[in-house]
């Protein structure tokens, strides 16, 4: 769907932002890019709608040559959600939904319906909060609109630069697992610039870890990176805790589990099938007794513990 072919840009003053770049992301794909600042992520990016031009290579997007396509109308076709989310302060959240739409005149009843059905995905109340200004709501729930804003037309491709950075850390969590749920509940393209490593394993099918000169070290799925990155830079990028990290994108299963003791039954808080490895290992370490609940649909199946988790980390690495 989106395709990198030996993409280079270099400013006039002769920096080179990115260095002959060259990646793919699948059609339904999620793929963050990551690096320190300056490292040329948002730069590769903007490329993508031609907010910037290469100096080298070709962007290809559905397999068309983008260099050959109208800005104006490229722009249009893909979803783009920028830092601090940019809504229209001056507009209502229902103007603000339905910018794109408008540019892409719609009738207005097509408008109406689908902002409101784009309120609803994004969790928004359109009875609640279309007649609101930006100045009235949360961060969490301004990015939610600019989400709702940028799926509006139904893009098959969507950009997004730092999208929940402005977001506090407890509304983030659950801003990022709605979106990730939405976004392929879709079968949207994204790509995405953050500078967060948790994030990136949190959300991306795939990840391009980039270093200043605009360099690809590696692209390759989240358990790739983390379990053999590629060079010294791309471990110290992820961290020394990368096999921790790993863990959020593990599920607790039935495999993982030791029987529930009496003492468990009663333990708080409580976990479910599903839940992240991640999640029910700071469960476990918060617990006395260093275990905790497992539900399915209702149902008590068993206990995770810490000896269930020291099992699961001693395993051979898998590798997506």
């Amino acid at each position: 769907m989106i395709r990198f072919d030996s993409v280079g840009r270099t400013y006039d003053d002769g920096t080179v932002a990115v260095h002959d770049l060259s990646l793919e992301v699948q059609p339904g794909e999620i793929c963050a890019v990551v690096g320190p600042s300056g490292c040329g992520k948002t730069t590769a990016m903007r490329m993508a709608n031609r907010l910037g031009s290469p100096t080298t290579g070709r962007i290809f997007i559905d397999g068309r040559d983008i260099a050959t396509e109208d800005p104006v109308a490229l722009r249009r076709g893909i979803g783009y959600v920028i830092q601090q989310v940019g809504l229209f302060p001056h507009q209502s959240v229902r103007t603000n939904v339905g910018t794109v739409c408008r540019l892409l005149n719609w009738d207005a009843s097509r408008i109406a319906t689908r902002v409101d059905e784009m309120l609803q995905m994004v969790g928004l109340d359109p009875d609640q909060f279309g007649d609101r200004y930006p100045s009235q709501l949360s961060g969490g729930q301004r990015q939610r609109v600019g989400v709702a804003r940028a799926l509006a037309t139904d893009p098959p491709v969507l950009l997004m630069d730092e999208p929940f950075g402005a977001v506090d850390p407890v509304a983030r969590g659950l801003l990022q697992e709605h979106f990730h749920t939405l976004v392929k509940s879709l079968g949207t393209t994204v790509m995405m610039v953050t500078h967060d490593i948790d994030e990136a394993v949190r959300l991306a099918d795939r990840i391009a870890v980039m270093r200043v000169g605009g360099v690809l070290e590696q692209y390759a799925a989240p358990a790739e990176i983390l379990a053999r990155p590629s060079s010294d830079f791309v471990a110290d990028f992820v961290g020394s805790d990368r096999v921790l990290k790993g863990l959020v994108r593990t599920p607790i299963v039935g495999s993982l589990l030791d029987a529930a003791g009496s003492q468990t039954v009663s333990a708080s808080p409580q976990l479910h099938v599903g839940d992240s490895l991640r999640l029910g290992l700071s469960c476990v370490l918060g617990e006395p007794s260093g275990s905790v609940s497992v539900y399915d649909d209702g149902q008590l199946v068993g206990a995770l513990t810490m000896d269930a988790v020291h099992r699961h980390l001693r395993r051979p690495t898998e590798v997506a």
